[in-house]
């Protein structure tokens, strides 16, 4: 059996994180087979294991390929009850993205101003009310709408590597999430 060396450390790393207890939380999502990049998974799991979003407040979905209908009906179902969910696509992994060879970072501007290195940046099509949150190349890869945020160049390996630009804008998101489910962005007390 051939395996890269990419798939190697990513399933080593999924593997001394599970070993090591780290809990999902309740809101963090493995989608299994799902899930084009393991090490955005450990990545995540790394940091949501001290996060304190609580229990339904919301989801995160790191590595999506493509979502099934039950899972498509969950992000709904929590998105229609006022939680939040951060959907993080590796789609770009399988489609060309975005080529650059000058600009290595994702520049996002909301809820803080990071500058996280690129992995495989899909860009995306912000519809009329959406913000776009982060861009590379001058192109959106990254969108708020309503309590959905979309990634389409993926986080999670940067938070695995140490990354702390990546790990400061995640701990930002998720003190968001959890404002968002509490209805503190409403009142003005959350992150807008």
């Amino acid at each position: 059996m051939r395996i890269s060396r990419r798939e190697f450390l990513a399933a080593c790393a999924a593997e001394v994180h599970s070993r090591a207890g780290y809990p999902d939380g309740g809101s963090l999502i493995n989608l299994g087979s799902g899930c084009l990049l393991p090490e955005s998974l450990a990545g995540f799991r790394s940091v949501m294991a001290g996060s304190r979003i609580p229990r339904g407040a919301g989801l995160v979905i790191p590595g999506a390929g493509i979502l099934s209908k039950r899972m498509v009906g969950i992000v709904k179902q929590r998105l229609g009850s006022g939680g939040a969910v951060l959907l993080e696509s590796a789609v770009g992994l399988k489609q060309p993205g975005i080529v650059s060879p000058y600009v290595p970072y994702v520049d996002f501007t909301w809820p803080v101003r990071a500058q996280i290195r690129e992995f495989y940046p899909l860009p995306l099509d912000p519809r009329t009310g959406d913000a776009v949150i982060a861009t590379f190349a001058h192109q959106p890869v990254a969108l708020r709408r309503g309590g959905l945020i979309l990634l389409g160049s993926p986080v999670g390996a940067a938070l695995l590597a140490g990354d702390p630009d990546a790990h400061r804008w995640v701990t930002s998101v998720l003190g968001w999430m959890h404002a968002h489910a509490e209805g503190g962005w409403r009142s003005g007390h959350g992150l807008s």
